[in-house]
């Protein structure tokens, strides 16, 4: 779910694409799902990553960082709940 929320949100070029990396979920997001991502190019270059999380479909977000580890972008995702 949270690899179809990425391709849905985050802004990628469209001659990259995600791969799941083999790290560990991060521990210190409580109750969150979270996954990492690279972002290779066509020519099989690492030119990114993405940190992924989500708490339940209606709260969740990334952070997207350059090839250096610079942090490029961070939303934020709450979607208003209906009652």
């Amino acid at each position: 779910m949270i690899h179809e929320f990425l391709q849905s949100n985050l802004p990628l070029d469209s001659s990259v694409s995600l791969k799941r990396s083999d790290t560990e979920p991060d521990k210190d997001i409580a109750n969150a799902r979270s996954e990492a991502f690279e972002i290779v190019s066509d020519s099989g270059e690492t030119v990114g990553f993405v940190k992924a999380w989500e708490d339940d479909p209606s709260f969740r977000g990334y952070v997207h960082f350059d090839s250096d580890g610079n942090v490029i972008d961070w939303k934020v995702f709450k979607d208003r709940l209906q009652s």
